[in-house]
């Protein structure tokens, strides 16, 4: 049952794998925080199957229960993080996130934190180094390292925090930081007491104005918000965030809000545009979508278009369609409707169609009636040692296989399927024997 589970599960997470804007390659976050896999062995196979690769993380990039030596060189190529890096319970000597280089914090680690390093400790044996050599930028949350008696790199207290967190960041100032561990090496001399490691490469790198010596405060006046340097044509265009290159808004090194085909825009080019002559509005040919913090001009595999952004999940009064086209692709969007026809949510998707991950859990008895008959359910389905045993609580009894031939007609989950229970009389998953698809657009915990 293992390896059904873990096939399974890494199967709809490949699913999931997209190339945005400039051929960043971008892949689907997880939010299971401690939550500690069945397998260890399952669990490092599918953060490498999620991250080698992967260069933008739509969600968290959580790191969590990793020992011994694992190879860890497919986190290197990851430069952006939309929500946050959690990275605990693990004795690995380093973590290389050489390339990381914008946190933006969409969402928030306890509510609070984008970057939460906490208890990496194992048998005396714990996280030595995070290398967040690259790192300039977090837009939103705060910064705890507690809990780790190893690390030596970064000195949590002598990384300069507010050079590395926005300053419209409402949580500026919210920290717990650690001391460091003894019997530590000291930085590269040029850095002085801030690195994320041993060499000149390591160096913290401060890019907010406001921070620099007086001399250079003129980029202050001038209402700079990030520098490369002390001269006037350094400082860095209002719309780049982690630094930049040059003056320009194609030269930063990452965007505030959205990157266009290198360029840093507040918003993607619209879907219609205003037309002077006939005062009217017209098609915009340049439309593009909002796809994360990059403008597409189609919305990835697996992604569903809406007007102005691609979506996982269509919203309350819109219907999924899916186009085939001759060459065998495939167009998945939202379209409006005044009477949608009936769909069948699963787990994870509330009777509105709109994403609940705080609500039913697994397959019941009291619930597997609603998929009767279903060729496509909308969310997840999950089975847990509780479905398959009565409930003296709530009265509800065991789920019995005739009740699980309600997903004979099942073809297509949006979803995940996760199987952690199966009676042992029951010697295949046939009630599944229609299921063709699984598109992965959500992925358990």
């Amino acid at each position: 049952m293992d390896a059904v589970r873990s096939l399974l599960f890494v199967g709809a997470a490949l699913l999931l794998g997209a190339t945005g804007a400039r051929g960043r390659e971008v892949c689907l976050g997880t939010d299971m925080k401690l939550a500690l896999p069945s397998s260890l062995e399952n669990h490092y196979e599918t953060l490498r199957l999620l991250y080698t690769g992967c260069q933008v993380v739509h969600g968290n990039l959580e790191i969590t229960h990793l020992h011994g030596n694992p190879d860890l060189s497919f986190l290197q190529g990851i430069v952006e993080v939309q929500g946050y890096v959690f990275v605990s319970h693990v004795s690995v000597s380093m973590v290389p996130l050489d390339n990381l280089r914008i946190i933006r914090g969409s969402q928030l680690y306890n509510s609070s934190y984008a970057l939460a390093v906490m208890d990496n400790t194992l048998s005396g044996q714990g996280l030595r180094t995070l290398r967040l050599r690259s790192l300039t930028e977090i837009l939103s949350g705060g910064v705890y390292i507690w809990g780790n008696p190893q690390l030596c790199f970064p000195d949590p207290q002598n990384i300069i925090w507010r050079d590395e967190l926005n300053e419209k960041n409402f949580h500026e100032r919210q920290y717990r930081l650690q001391p460091r561990a003894s019997q530590c090496p000291p930085c590269y001399p040029a850095c002085g007491k801030s690195c994320w490691g041993e060499t000149a490469q390591d160096c913290q790198s401060y890019t907010r104005a406001s921070l620099f010596p007086p001399q250079w405060r003129v980029h202050v006046d001038w209402g700079c918000q990030r520098c490369k340097g002390p001269l006037p044509n350094d400082c860095c265009h209002q719309q780049c965030a982690a630094g930049c290159t040059g003056p320009k808004d194609s030269d930063c090194l990452a965007c505030h809000h959205f990157n266009d085909s290198g360029v840093c825009k507040d918003n993607c080019p619209l879907p219609t545009i205003y037309d002077p002559i006939s005062f009217q509005l017209k098609p915009n040919p340049n439309r593009k979508f909002n796809f994360g913090a990059t403008c597409v001009k189609t919305c990835p595999y697996n992604y569903l278009a809406m007007d102005m952004a691609c979506t996982l999940n269509c919203p309350m009064a819109n219907q999924e369609v899916i186009i085939s086209h001759p060459d065998g692709s495939e167009t998945q969007k939202c379209e409006k409707c005044d009477n949608c026809h009936k769909v069948c949510y699963g787990l994870g998707i509330d009777n509105l169609g709109i994403m609940d991950n705080h609500g039913i859990t697994m397959v019941t008895s009291s619930n597997v009636d609603q998929f009767n008959k279903c060729k496509k359910i909308y969310g997840s389905l999950a089975f847990l040692p509780q479905s398959f045993a009565r409930d003296h609580v709530t009265n509800t009894s065991a789920l019995t296989l005739e009740q699980l031939n309600s997903f004979r007609n099942l073809e297509e989950i949006t979803g995940y399927l996760y199987i952690d229970a199966w009676p042992e009389e029951w010697t295949d998953l046939s009630v599944f024997e229609n299921l063709k698809v699984i598109r992965g657009r959500s992925l358990y915990k």
